[in-house]
């Protein structure tokens, strides 16, 4: 069951429940299929029965769970139509902000994604001290959005990231399946393969490198998921 989020400060009781919730569904501490009792989740995060509600009806909004009147909620199961969906979105935003980045990119934008990579790499360098692993790569995937963040940011469209990183919210929780396996380290080296580009200006590489970094999880996941491999088998 999730377990107690910190509180941000100032964060009130709906806000603090959506975001403990949504983060425990991400990290899939709350794993898909799995039902979610509003009592246990008042008790666990120390608020009323209405935050938790309300949660729950914002996460469905976002196709995170499933209401179902007269049964009870539930986390949902990935849906791999909202995958791809989202996965082109991103590719077409971040591969128009990467060829842009190609001519002109800050300074200090360039200087942010070398010490994301730096972390990630220290990261890696932990992973044997990790007894979770889901909790490594939890860590990973947030240095791994912030990267790609850093890329939006750097030419004024945080905002435009934020509504890609929301809507790809299955998309996360697939990634996070995946690396509980590993291929963290071949993601590192993709996330050198795009600052080497924007470095060296190859615009012409940007269509392939961003393909293979954002499509290829999902073939590796269709593939583990049409042979068998379950996400409920992972621990």
């Amino acid at each position: 069951m999730l377990e107690m989020s910190a509180r941000l400060p100032g964060e009130n009781n709906i806000n603090f429940s959506y975001r403990a919730i949504r983060e425990g569904i991400l990290s899939l501490e709350l794993k898909p299929g799995q039902l979610l009792n509003v009592g246990e989740l008042s008790e666990t995060l120390k608020v009323s029965s209405t935050p938790i509600k309300n949660a729950l009806w914002k996460l469905q909004q976002e196709h995170l769970v499933d209401l179902i009147p007269q049964v009870g909620s539930y986390v949902s199961n990935i849906d791999l139509e909202l995958v791809e969906e989202a996965a082109n979105m991103w590719f077409d935003l971040e591969k128009e902000c990467l060829k842009s980045a190609c001519h002109v990119f800050p300074k200090d934008s360039l200087n942010q994604l070398k010490r994301n990579l730096n972390f990630q790499e220290m990261l890696l360098g932990q992973q044997p001290n990790f007894l979770n692993q889901r909790e490594f790569v939890g860590e990973f995937c947030k240095l791994d959005e912030e990267f790609h963040s850093i890329i939006f940011d750097g030419h004024g469209r945080s905002t435009t990231w934020k509504a890609v990183s929301h809507m790809a919210a299955d998309y996360h929780r697939m990634i996070m399946l995946k690396q509980v396996g590993g291929h963290v380290e071949q993601m590192i080296e993709e996330h050198k393969d795009i600052i080497s580009m924007i470095e060296k200006r190859e615009k012409e590489q940007v269509e392939t490198i961003l393909r293979n970094h954002i499509f290829r999880p999902m073939d590796d996941w269709r593939i583990g998921h049409e042979t068998g491999i379950s996400e409920f088998a992972i621990t």
